[in-house]
């Protein structure tokens, strides 16, 4: 299929609408959080590029009902039930072991408006350019527990009597110290960019981000805006073969994060890939798949050697990690271009699910973006 003059309009007009950007999904890294947001690529990933600048802004909803452990099963965490004296029974012994099943129902709602300048000036052959966005995100997130009570002194008569009195009791406590909805800036993203076009309608882009800590975060909540006091250097590398018929993209990037100076915790270090097949059906549409997949290489570690206890304590700094919380996920859905009058701009939408987490919530995402050159 030969490209009309608007298609190629609309397409350089939006090429770098996502190089980099906040993370949607809330375990590895901290709480199963990365700053790398899988799926945000989009047509910039499938279309060709000439220098400009051009104003993006990706809007997303990423709803989640599944937190998953490292055994693709539901997540599990320590809740320990402390001893108790009850009428009639008398004293009941403390469960330091019992863990508990924890739900999640999780939404995040972004905006990530980004700037994306690319340059006539050569280096090393690539066009120079330099890209720009600081996110406004919303996250709200409320956790259950259903206590694990097998093998544990409330599985045996008369003490099973009090399970439902010690599953509300240790609800209770979850919901206080994890449940939150928050509303503020994200963390801040900056980026040159090199742009090489490499033949037979081929194209690499390569773009070394650093994330900086500018999202509002507390130490205290598990549910923030940002992501804490900690910087990410996440190269990328993103090749494009754009055709007479179908056009495809893929992005590799790689997120290396230093320790959070707020509690200790160092996130492991981050493997995503995006990508997306694309194929107008007019000179006006476009459709195809899109998908992602996250691996995360290295385990969390946590240093806790400059807090004192009380800190620890009346912080809650502590976590749990259970064999480094490497977290997971693939995901896959469908994606739609919509080129508005001849090449004015762009509105692309698309739906994708996720499977196979570990370690980390498993979700779908709606994304609707806005694209146009200015």
């Amino acid at each position: 299929m030969v490209r009309s003059t608007r298609q190629s309009v609309w397409l350089s007009a939006v090429s770098f609408a996502a190089l980099a950007c906040v993370g949607q999904q809330a375990v590895a890294a901290e709480n199963g959080l990365q700053r790398y947001s899988p799926g945000i690529g989009g047509s910039d990933m499938t279309a060709p590029l000439t220098p400009g600048l051009y104003f993006q802004m990706p809007l997303v909803h990423y709803h989640a009902r599944k937190l998953k452990g490292g055994d693709h099963d539901q997540a599990t965490s320590a809740t320990p039930a402390a001893a108790q004296t009850v009428p009639v029974l008398g004293p009941v012994p403390a469960i330091p072991g019992l863990r508990s099943k924890i739900g999640i129902n999780a939404d995040t709602y972004a905006a990530l408006p980004r700037l994306t300048y690319l340059s006539t000036t050569r280096v090393f052959g690539a066009n120079l350019g330099f890209t720009v966005m600081l996110p406004l995100v919303k996250r709200k997130a409320s956790f259950s527990a259903s206590p694990i009570y097998d093998g544990t002194v409330l599985a045996n008569f008369p003490y099973s009597a009090l399970q439902s009195s010690y599953t509300a009791s240790i609800n209770g406590r979850v919901s206080a110290s994890q449940d939150g909805n928050e509303t503020g800036l994200g963390d801040m993203e900056l980026s040159p960019v090199f742009h090489w076009e490499i033949g037979d309608n081929q194209a690499l882009n390569i773009a070394p981000t650093i994330v900086l800590p500018t999202g509002k975060y507390d130490v205290k909540q598990r549910v923030n805006p940002g992501y804490g006091k900690f910087y990410t250097f996440r190269p990328s590398i993103q090749y494009s073969y754009i055709g007479d018929g179908w056009d495809f993209g893929a992005r590799t990037v790689f997120s290396f994060n230093t320790r959070n100076k707020d509690n200790g915790y160092y996130s492991g270090n981050m493997f995503n890939v995006d990508w997306q097949l694309m194929r107008f059906v007019s000179d006006d549409v476009r459709v195809g798949l899109q998908g992602y997949f996250v691996r995360q290489l290295t385990k969390d570690t946590q240093d806790l050697s400059k807090f004192s206890a009380q800190e620890i304590a009346d912080k809650n700094l502590q976590k749990e990690i259970i064999n480094g919380n490497r977290s997971s996920v693939t995901a896959v859905g469908p994606a739609v271009g919509w080129v508005v009058n001849g090449g004015e701009a762009l509105v692309e939408g698309k739906f994708l699910q996720e499977f196979g987490a570990r370690n980390r919530t498993e979700g779908s995402a709606f994304w609707l973006s806005i694209s146009k050159p200015l």
